[in-house]
């Protein structure tokens, strides 16, 4: 009995620990199946914009076009400016006061050293470190550094090509104030033009993603750490041994501020590469109170699980594919082509979809004539989903057809029969024919009258005789 009591404790006590463990808040991805769907379920972010960067499929969106307040993110502006103005990485910076003051002269926006990472005067410092600085731990200072270095010791003016390559990547609804991203009420932007930014930075410049996807980086020493010092990523996403830790995730950029909420701009790839810009997520719960959870990261997690399960790459149109035929006049050998399309098309298709829901709504020629070479253009057709057209594509003819010429000079005979030229010329003919023939008979009927005159003279004559 004893021993049935202690089981039963036993069972009890492993019950109880069980429903005590925790439970994540992101959706665990389980034999494959994920069951977040964020057309159905919670996500926490006020503004999302995920972007396929293989395909330029854009998956999810959410208040894509809102204007949001960016925080830190601002940095990947930062960071894109900076790199198209250094052109080397080895070489040490000015770092005065000026490049602080902002952060201690009591607004209440900067009350904190924001992530500090670099010492006033500190006279070791390079461009790369300042990058690395930037990026990683989220440091203003190096963002005030940079724009003090590259701005000729003007801040605004850096500031200024900010906005100019804002407006050049074609951000309507962005503009930035400073380049570190505490608030400021005129410095905002979008969780779509947060994206082209990023999909510049990540195109343009390789030293990009090799910064981003840092998760530590080795500063030089300093008065306060002789021996050197290390700096980390903000992006839970690749710390190892987090619980946010997503082994898909390339990094890129946290941003957080009261105003802000928390945000961030992510890059992940398994099998196919997303880009997902996520801002607005809560901070603070309506007591003031941090909340455990850092619901950017748990979008982050149950919106890249969603995409990598639910999308894969399908084919909608083969180059093979038999679309329509056209007529062929003249043709030798055919009297017909067939019309397939120009090039193969592929697109990012949820699995839970046919491909037989697409439409093909094609155009082509009625009729040619020969000759026709393969690979001649004859048609063109629109891939339609879900009542958008996805794509345009050429229809072409699948074989050469080549030209009759017995066809080909009666047809040009009856071309050259129906203008206007030969008509004329034929009535003038005809016109010649019957004034000859007229003329003819003119003659012919005088010279008949002129001969039986003659006749009866002679007659006349001989009877005389």
């Amino acid at each position: 009995m004893k021993a049935i009591k202690k089981l039963v404790s036993l069972l009890l006590c492993t019950a109880v620990m069980i429903c005590l463990l925790p439970v994540s808040a992101f959706a665990e991805e389980d034999d494959d199946t994920v069951t977040f769907d964020p057309n159905t379920d919670k996500v926490w972010s006020e503004a999302v914009y995920m972007v396929n960067t293989d395909t330029g499929d854009v998956v999810f969106k959410k208040n894509e076009n809102k204007k949001m307040y960016p925080a830190s993110t601002t940095k990947i502006m930062t960071c894109i400016v900076a790199l198209e103005h250094i052109s080397n990485w080895d070489k040490k910076v000015t770092i005065p006061y000026d490049c602080y003051n902002e952060f201690y002269e009591g607004d209440e926006n900067y009350s904190d050293p924001s992530n500090a990472a670099i010492e006033p005067l500190q006279s070791n410092i390079t461009y790369k470190d300042c990058l690395y600085a930037l990026m990683l731990p989220s440091a203003c200072e190096a963002a005030n550094i940079l724009a003090y270095n590259i701005g000729g010791g003007d801040m605004t003016k850096f500031v200024d090509m900010m906005n100019e390559k804002a407006a050049e990547l074609g951000c309507t609804g962005t503009h930035f104030s400073n380049a570190h991203g505490l608030h400021r009420d005129d410095n905002y932007t979008t969780a779509e033009d947060l994206y082209k930014i990023t999909k510049y930075a990540y195109d343009k410049f390789p030293k990009f993603k090799e910064i981003t996807s840092t998760y530590e980086y080795e500063m030089p020493a300093n008065e306060s750490n002789p021996d050197g010092y290390s700096i980390y990523n903000t992006v839970s996403l690749i710390r190892p041994g987090s619980i946010y830790e997503y082994e898909y995730a390339y990094g890129t950029k946290t941003g957080t501020t009261d105003q802000a909420g928390r945000c961030l701009v992510s890059a992940a790839k398994d099998k196919y590469n997303y880009i997902l810009v996520t801002m607005g997520a809560p901070y603070r719960d309506k007591d003031g109170e941090y909340y455990d959870d850092w619901y950017s990261m748990v979008d982050a997690i149950n919106l890249y699980n969603w995409a990598f399960t639910n999308f894969e790459m399908a084919t909608i149109i083969t180059k093979e594919e038999q679309i329509t035929e056209v007529k062929v006049e003249m043709g030798e050998s055919a009297t017909h082509v067939i019309l397939t399309p120009e090039k193969e098309y592929t697109a990012l298709m949820p699995k839970s979809v046919s491909t037989a829901g697409v439409q093909k709504v094609f155009k082509a020629y009625d009729t040619v004539q020969a000759p026709v070479e393969k690979g001649d253009v004859l048609g063109v057709m629109d891939v339609i989903f879900k009542g958008e057209t996805v794509t345009t594509v050429n229809l072409v003819a699948a074989n050469s057809v080549s030209r009759s010429d017995i066809e080909y000079y009666i047809e040009k005979a009856k071309k050259q029969m129906d203008e206007t030229w030969f008509k004329a010329a034929v009535a003038g003919i005809v016109i010649l024919l019957i004034c000859f023939i007229v003329t003819r008979t003119i003659e012919n009927t005088k010279r008949r009258k002129k001969a039986s005159k003659e006749k009866r003279r002679f007659e006349s004559y001989a009877k005389r005789r």
